[in-house]
């Protein structure tokens, strides 16, 4: 019971907004720390050991290559060479930008994706004098969809992945099927809510197909170099299986390999390393690890089993469970809770249909709410920031009616996985 209310404690305290949410977390571990020692169920050294730090390195190497990609300029020149193939409509516009940054998604932390899309996406509308909030939200929703697909997506796509020793091909395998469903409905649903959207006439068109997408790239060369460089990593991520090299050393080689061809410094480079994202899921490991250490989390476990014995049914509930509780508050912390209660229910059912169920739900359930995704919390800020104001009304009438469908088609999809 002490160990359940220092955990209620510390996740209030991170969505409160009183305290930024890694410094909230760590309040929270501290508290969880003292009552180990004082009532002797965990000690500083055995907090340490529930800190899965394959996780850590794979995102400490992927954010520094990542940042160093960006700074080549590579993704400003995807972006305008999308927009020049829209020839200016609104229509291909959308299905382009939302489509590339789901693709982007997939290789590339969606974070890091809608920070360099959505400046320039606005940029563009500006000069066609169209309103950019749907392009702002399609990009912010299909990010989540896209970053669904693999291993390195989405940050809880790594937590579930290195704690259930999944492979990178076995994310595209299962998960290919209720991805291209949700982008399916999503770009439905958008054509219908944004109808009138979408037969605007934009101004300006000439001065987008003028513009020259080399004009952006800052050194050709090195962009050359890290993109091979990133191919040889997919190849490595895809291959584990056979040369058994983790995807966390081939993360931290690509981002060492990147930082050595690098014209900065090293401190420039770690820049982009988001230091606070990495303090923040070594203190959710802390958390969580004091409620596995009281026995809480499989006792969750056996209470999920109770619903059926029929694990498609368990499935389901996952998936809701954790899309409508991703919806409310950020899904990393959602998943790093519910992932000892899945790995606890998957040695009863003796299937990973379960893990699958709760990677689509945390990622695409949090669509829902602008608030549900980190990807979306940054969408909204960069907006603001730029002078375009998103209200949760106009959140919810595309991210809310697309989000449910998805978890929707994505129950579905679940039957199909369970015979792959």
């Amino acid at each position: 019971m002490v160990t359940l209310g220092i955990f209620i404690f510390a996740y209030v305290l991170i969505f409160s907004g009183k305290f930024d949410r890694t410094t909230a977390a760590l309040i929270g571990v501290i508290t969880m720390l003292a009552a180990g020692y004082a009532l002797h169920f965990m000690n500083l050294e055995e907090m340490l050991g529930h800190v899965d730090w394959e996780v850590i390195i794979l995102l400490f190497g992927m954010m520094t290559f990542v940042g160093e990609l960006a700074r080549t300029g590579f993704f400003k020149y995807i972006g305008v060479k999308t927009l020049k193939l829209a020839r200016g409509k609104p229509w291909l516009m959308f299905v382009y930008l939302t489509l590339i940054t789901a693709f982007v998604s997939m290789f590339i932390d969606n974070v890091t994706t809608v920070l360099l899309m959505i400046p320039l996406t606005i940029e563009a509308c500006e000069l066609m004098d169209i309103n950019p909030i749907p392009l702002i939200l399609g990009e912010a929703v299909f990010s989540n969809v896209g970053g669904t697909e693999t291993l390195i997506g989405d940050p809880p796509n790594i937590l579930v992945g290195i704690a259930a020793h999944l492979s990178f091909n076995s994310f595209i395998v299962n998960l290919t099927i209720p991805v291209g469903l949700s982008i399916a409905v999503s770009l439905f649903l958008s054509k219908v809510i944004y109808s009138s959207w979408f037969r605007s006439s934009p101004k300006n068109v000439e001065a987008i197909m003028k513009m020259s997408e080399y004009e952006y790239v800052r050194d050709p060369k090195r962009m050359k170099a890290l993109l091979v460089l990133l191919f040889i990593m997919v190849a490595f991520f895809a291959t584990e299986r056979i040369t058994g090299i983790p995807v966390a050393f081939v993360a931290l080689i690509g981002g060492t390999i990147s930082l050595a061809i690098s014209e900065n410094p090293p401190h420039e480079v770690f820049k982009a390393v988001e230091w606070p994202t990495l303090v923040f899921f070594i203190a959710l490991f802390s958390l969580v690890g004091g409620l596995e250490e009281t026995g809480l989390l499989d006792e969750m476990a056996s209470a999920i089993a109770s619903v059926s014995s029929n694990p498609f049914v368990i499935a389901v509930v996952i998936l809701w469970l954790a899309g409508l509780s991703s919806s409310v508050v950020d899904n990393i912390p959602i998943t790093a809770a519910l992932i000892p209660v899945v790995a606890s229910l998957t040695s009863m059912y003796h299937t990973s249909l379960l893990w699958w169920a709760l990677v689509i739900g945390a990622d695409i359930g949090g669509n829902i709410t602008p608030i549900g995704s980190s990807a979306g919390v940054i969408s909204i800020g960069i907006a603001k920031k730029l002078g375009y104001e998103i209200n949760n009304k106009e959140w919810f009438r595309l991210g809310a009616t697309t989000g449910v469908t998805s978890l929707a088609v994505s129950s579905l999809a679940l039957f199909l996985i369970s015979f792959l």
